[in-house]
């Protein structure tokens, strides 16, 4: 039986051999688990400071500069750009949840760099964004959740479920005006365990940055009870 099963996948890598999800070249024997090749593994440029959420500027301490009175900073491990596209793509919309292991990567990367930098995780409670239970029941998963394990693992810092999302809203890459967008998202979020995030600051986790409009509406509703320092956290957003 074991020689059958042997026979049969050297078949199917002969008939289907396996491809880099980006540039579609053969894949290694070391890089088929992760379906990148090394080559565009290392063309994802992994950042190493917050940048200003409303201009994006970098912010070389970690501090503002510009836009003081912007509700939160954005951190964001590489630009929305290359091979990070598909992989966030096959793994949030086609379900590869196999993609995560190079996601992780690219965040664990991003994590050292702002700790090189001084930023104290430990300091920070963690608050994925939520998905509506239709979508997430969906999709099978949420990967806002994903990644805000990844984090509260390495740092042993807490998940609080601080938010809910009560409005089923559109999908928000399908969406391409900013004002659309705003507008899908108003009222989306009800605040869940004020009790436990005021005062506190936090880590506000999802996985793309691109008009603002979710990390926005989620922001205003956790200052809205109290939170304190606020701090968007995603492994990629649009430049």
């Amino acid at each position: 039986m074991e020689l059958l099963r042997n026979l049969k996948n050297a078949m199917a890598e002969i008939l289907f051999p396996p491809l880099c999800l980006s540039c579609q070249n053969y894949l290694g024997s070391q890089e088929r688990d992760s379906s990148i090749c090394r080559s565009c593994q290392s063309k994802i440029i992994v950042h190493t400071s917050l940048f200003c959420s409303v201009c994006r500027a970098r912010l070389p301490e970690n501090k503002k500069i510009c836009h003081k009175n912007s509700g939160y900073l954005l951190g964001a491990a590489t630009d929305y750009s290359g091979p990070i596209v598909n992989l966030i793509h096959h793994y949030k919309y086609e379900r590869w949840t196999r993609l995560l292991d190079p996601l992780k990567k690219v965040l664990h990367s991003y994590l050292d760099n702002l700790s090189a930098g001084g930023f104290d995780f430990k300091k920070f409670i963690i608050v994925p964004i939520p998905l509506h239970k239709n979508r997430e029941q969906s999709r099978g998963f949420n990967q806002a959740e994903h990644l805000a394990q990844i984090i509260a693992y390495r740092y042993q810092v807490s998940i609080i479920d601080g938010l809910t999302r009560e409005k089923e809203t559109q999908i928000q890459a399908k969406l391409k005006n900013w004002e659309d967008r705003k507008k899908n998202l108003e009222k989306a979020f009800l605040a869940a365990n004020p009790e436990m995030l005021s005062g506190k600051n936090i880590l506000l986790v999802d996985d793309v940055y691109t008009s603002g409009s979710t990390i926005n509406e989620a922001s205003e509703k956790l200052k809205s009870i109290g939170a304190k320092k606020i701090v968007a956290l995603v492994i990629a957003k649009t430049k």
